[in-house]
């Protein structure tokens, strides 16, 4: 199997085909200056692959309006006001009395997601080496709202959801582990032993 283009040259691909939609007209990139304060009010720098992304569309236009949750950095790529929630408060936007088991506790935002499929958020925790955060995924079951790892990397995520890459979901998880060392709380209850304290 060939080699998938990853990090900064695949976001610059995406780009380059998101360019020749007609969304492409409405978007507005975000100055370095711009993306420096955006990491200020996160408290962590962002990835690679996001920050090359936002400085070419900061409040996801390209993708459509069929795509909700856009606009989450803020609707003015000069003056980010990212809208930083936890899972919790996710889980009980997503569906009506939606709660979750998940004990993550950490800092989100949420990212564009089709309609009818799972929620996507950036994960403000801990990067691995090469500045990548990792992507979770919410998805229901009537209130009870799963939360798991979905993508390791915002160059995956972005190729995936624009239809632009076929990733089975080990190339989706690729180099998890790395993730879950630094995040420990990632790690799910199923797979934690030592889990003693209730959530």
């Amino acid at each position: 199997m060939a080699t998938i283009e990853r990090g900064i040259g695949l976001v610059q691909r995406v780009i380059a085909e998101l360019s020749k939609h007609p969304e492409g007209a409405d978007v507005v990139g975000a100055s370095a200056a711009a993306l420096d304060a955006l990491e200020s009010k996160l408290m962590v720098e962002l990835p690679p692959s996001l920050r090359t992304f936002l400085a070419y569309d900061f409040t996801f236009a390209s993708f459509g309006k069929r795509f909700k949750g856009r606009h989450r950095f803020g609707e003015d790529p000069r003056a980010p006001q990212p809208k930083i929630t936890s899972v919790r408060k996710l889980a009980e936007s997503m569906v009506e009395l939606g709660w979750t088991d998940a004990r993550i506790r950490g800092k989100v935002v949420r990212l564009p997601n089709k309609p009818g499929q799972p929620w996507n958020a950036l994960y403000l925790g801990e990067a691995r080496r090469d500045g990548e955060l990792v992507i979770l995924g919410l998805d229901h079951d009537e209130t009870n709202v799963r939360v798991f790892p979905r993508y390791t990397a915002f160059d995956l995520y972005l190729g995936h959801q624009l239809g632009l890459l076929k990733l089975r979901q080990s190339m989706m998880l690729d180099d998890l582990d790395s993730h879950l060392a630094h995040n420990p709380e990632l790690v799910s209850r199923d797979e934690d032993e030592d889990e003693s304290t209730d959530y």
